[in-house]
């Protein structure tokens, strides 16, 4: 696979004198085009919202105006200051600033120019920070420490490098970001860009929207489960409500087989003293008759004793 730049439909007025394209390959292989076009939407989403902060690629860069012979080819490049990409060039006389990060993707026939005539290329023009990654392997001057990222600053004629963390991220300061070469196996031909603030890797376009699509799935799963949690809730809810009644139905049962109970109750003590009285007012009976049973016999005796005297 390979990157090729696009002719617009209409030609600028000065294509002639600046080419935009030679229609030569601007990649090698998969895992450049990979690394370029990776590194190029990470960095374009991020600075999205920044208007003075452009990201291009693979776009001629002209440094000496009135002469087209002088041009150079970033892989990927980034401007500060600038509100627009000039297209379908890049002239800095005309953009008023050089870019302010370069970064080269190494291939076998480029390396060599890249680590030597393009550093100074970019040096003269003024670039702040020149980077250099090897997507596959290593770079060949750094082959030995097994080096396979390196990043500069500018120092009079040259770039000075800057350090690399522990992890083997190194700090851009014109990016304000933390770069490091990924060694995923599966992503290790790619570069890989850290918020220093967040201590979180930057995501493209794509993998924004991945994150996008997944965070609204999960949150669609969510939401069915919160759904299912409030039916089973009204469920048990009712089911509550529905024993609730139950046993207010009991109780009321139960209070008035009480009171019916109290009532048999107060109706037998009724009943068991009516018939105490009864058996009173027989035995006072009783007591009576005998009673007057003894006075009428007394009275007999009485008149017996008078008709005999």
């Amino acid at each position: 696979m390979a990157i090729t730049e696009a002719r617009p439909l209409t030609a600028p007025p000065d294509a002639d004198m600046y080419p935009y394209s030679d229609g030569k390959i601007m990649a090698e292989t998969g895992l450049h085009v990979d690394a370029i076009l990776y590194a190029l939407a990470t960095l374009r989403n991020w600075f999205a919202s920044h208007v003075r902060v452009q990201v291009g690629a693979n776009m001629f860069v002209y440094y000496q105006e009135g002469d087209a012979s002088k041009r150079l080819t970033p892989d990927l490049f980034v401007v500060r200051g600038l509100e627009a990409l000039p297209e379908p060039s890049f002239k800095i006389w005309e953009a008023g600033r050089p870019p302010t990060f370069v970064l080269e993707v190494a291939s076998p026939s480029t390396e060599k120019r890249d680590r030597d005539e393009k550093q100074a290329l970019y040096a003269s023009m003024g670039v702040e920070e020149y980077w250099r990654f090897a997507p596959k392997g290593f770079l060949q001057d750094l082959e030995r420490e097994r080096v396979r990222l390196v990043g500069g600053v500018l120092q009079g004629l040259g770039y000075a490098p800057l350090e690399s963390a522990p992890d083997g991220s190194i700090r851009s300061e014109v990016l304000g970001l933390d770069i490091r070469a990924d060694e995923q196996p599966e992503t290790r031909h790619l570069l890989r860009f850290r918020d220093p603030e967040t201590g979180q890797d930057l995501l493209t376009f794509g993998e924004l929207q991945e994150a996008r699509i997944e965070e609204a799935a999960g949150r669609r799963e969510a939401e069915t489960k919160l759904r299912q949690e409030a039916a089973s809730r009204r469920e048990a809810e009712g089911k509550l409500r529905q024993e609730a009644a139950s046993r207010r139905e009991a109780e009321r049962l139960q209070r008035e087989a009480e009171n019916r109970l109290r009532e048999e109750a107060a109706s037998r003590g009724k009943a068991e003293r009516a018939q105490r009285e009864a058996e009173r007012a027989e035995r006072a009976a009783t007591t009576a008759k005998r009673d007057a049973e003894v006075e009428v016999a007394r009275l007999r005796a009485q008149v017996a004793r008078l008709k005999r005297g």
